[in-house]
């Protein structure tokens, strides 16, 4: 059975995620784990935005938190590194086709890359306008971060990226929807940063 938890625990869940507060999130977790009777891996499968599909670890690999995403990596791990449960938490997909591995790269968060790769992401996702988590990086100018996977990935993700260069072209002039939406003050700014224009006028746009 799922964890029976309500949508302000959710957003709680979701809220601390984007914001990289472990101890807060830690405690509430384990809280909801312990009431529930519910692993972690059971409960980051039901914590999610309703409207954007977003989970947790969508949320704090938009804003580079690699420790919190290492410490549930390491949850996740049990009973065995990159189970199946936990590959298909690593590799779900929001609404708009985007993995947690597609936030972390288009936000050019190195080291959230490296983690999610290193437990199992997989790179050759594509999201709705059929861009991988590397092309995503190219398309946003995270330079960094296509060359550390292009030379971790091999050749099949070199030809990925390389594309239709008029295709590529054409997108880098118009941005994903992925992006933009900069404006907030800087505490807003630190909480929402990461999401999409489509996320947003799905509903993910509130704190």
């Amino acid at each position: 059975m799922p964890p029976n938890m309500t949508e302000d625990e959710i957003d709680d869940l979701l809220y601390f995620a984007r914001t990289g507060d472990k101890e807060e999130f830690e405690s509430l977790k384990n809280e909801l784990c312990k009431r529930e009777n519910v692993s972690v891996m059971k409960l980051l499968q039901t914590a999610k935005d309703e409207h954007s599909g977003n989970g947790v670890l969508h949320m704090a690999a938009a804003n580079g938190h690699n420790a919190l995403l290492s410490e549930l990596c390491k949850a996740l791990s049990v009973p065995s590194p990159q189970n199946p449960t936990m590959l298909s938490i690593l590799n779900a997909q929001n609404k708009a086709g985007n993995t947690a591995l597609h936030w972390a790269a288009l936000n050019g968060h190195l080291e959230s890359v490296k983690v999610l790769l290193e437990q199992g992401s997989d790179p050759t996702i594509t999201n709705q306008r059929g861009h991988d988590a590397v092309y995503e990086a190219e398309l946003n100018d995270k330079q960094t971060v296509v060359e550390w996977v292009l030379k971790e990935g091999g050749a099949g993700l070199e030809e990925g990226v390389a594309g239709d260069s008029g295709e590529g072209e054409a997108e880098m002039g118009e941005k994903d929807e992925d992006m933009d939406n900069m404006n907030e003050d800087e505490e807003s700014k630190k909480v929402t940063e990461g999401l999409s224009q489509m996320d947003l006028q799905e509903g993910k746009g509130k704190s």
